[in-house]
């Protein structure tokens, strides 16, 4: 091999190493509380759509606490909403607004009556 190939050679393994070392370094700067979260199955609030984000933003201050299976049973009801015709969310928040408007005692007997009908 020539002196002049193998000076190529030689330039092209530092220009892929120089392009790959900030890369090699990111991700050894792995987020711990991400792994955390992977590892216990958890959805992170980040990985959410920014509609599915809006849809939930009620529930931002709690999301890490909720377990896997809710977030997911949660994602699931956002997406089912986002999908609704616009006449229909509004319908849907006006119920959310009348529910939240209920008493304690209210919300219990409605809660009654849901599990009785759905039997």
């Amino acid at each position: 091999m020539t002196m002049t190939a193998r000076l190529k050679t030689l330039s092209a393994l530092l220009l892929a190493m120089a392009v790959a070392l900030p890369g090699l370094r990111a991700h050894a700067e792995v987020d711990n509380y991400r792994l955390y979260l992977a590892a216990r199955g958890d959805i992170p609030w980040q990985s959410l759509s920014p509609e599915e984000q809006r849809a939930l933003h009620r529930h931002r201050g709690n999301w890490d606490d909720y377990s896997s299976e809710r977030q997911e049973d949660m994602r699931r009801g956002a997406r089912r909403y986002l999908e609704l015709p616009p006449d229909k969310r509004r319908q849907v928040d006006q119920q959310r607004r009348n529910y939240e408007e209920m008493s304690p005692e209210e919300r219990r007997r409605l809660r009654e009556e849901y599990q009785r009908q759905r039997r």
